[in-house]
């Protein structure tokens, strides 16, 4: 990304992310906790207030930042979300209930691709932003859960130019790489959905599902 738009993004991105979900993907960002990367969680929200679901089901909690800033976004949302790390799933709990927010969100531990069955369906946004390898096994059930004019956002999409081949993916990453592109070829392949991809932040697909 050019260099002086991407300061701008930074620069603007407080103004357009609530103040207390900035200050807590702040305390988690200073303690190297992985979080969604500024200008994709701008996208994110961007779609979120656009469409302003009422059920959303998010792949990987994380400490919850991403939920916590879909709820602030979309008053009327339910959030179901899923996290297989149980120390993560704990502190999202905590972070959920400091905003007070417990009561809009499900939370499910375990495996995506083994937990999806028992969210149930109805779903009117997915955020998708867990082990990469799994979204293209994730993907059919995905989409069979989804309403009609629902939005499936998935990040990591060009995972560090490896997808692309902009950058020579590190053998440890050719499973990863392979799974990804399937995804992607896949779900921009399906006459169900509409979808476009961007190389905003690490990659971030976009579905309408007509």
């Amino acid at each position: 990304m050019n260099g002086l738009i991407k300061e701008l993004i930074d620069k603007n991105v407080p103004f357009t992310v609530d103040g207390r979900v900035m200050e807590l993907r702040k305390k988690y960002t200073e303690r190297g906790v992985p979080t969604l990367l500024a200008e994709s969680l701008n996208e994110l929200l961007l779609f979120i207030n656009l469409k302003q679901p009422k059920k959303i089901l998010e792949f990987g909690t994380s400490v919850g930042c991403s939920g916590i800033a879909m709820l602030t976004a979309a008053k009327d949302a339910e959030l179901y979300t899923i996290e297989k790390y149980d120390v993560s799933y704990a502190e999202a709990k905590e972070n959920f209930e400091a905003f007070g927010y417990i009561g809009r969100v499900k939370q499910f531990f375990g495996e995506a691709t083994e937990v999806v069955d028992k969210v149930g369906d109805g779903f009117d946004f997915v955020f998708l932003d867990c082990n990469k390898s799994k979204y293209k096994i994730l993907l059919p059930k995905i989409k069979a859960i989804m309403n009609s004019g629902a939005i499936l956002f998935a990040d990591n999409v060009l995972f560090r130019g490896y997808v692309t081949g902009e950058v020579k993916a590190p053998h440890r990453h050719n499973t990863i790489k392979n799974n990804m592109r399937e995804f992607l070829r896949l779900i921009c392949e399906d006459g169900d959905f509409i979808t476009t991809v961007s190389d905003i932040g690490d990659g971030i697909s976009v579905s309408y599902k007509k």
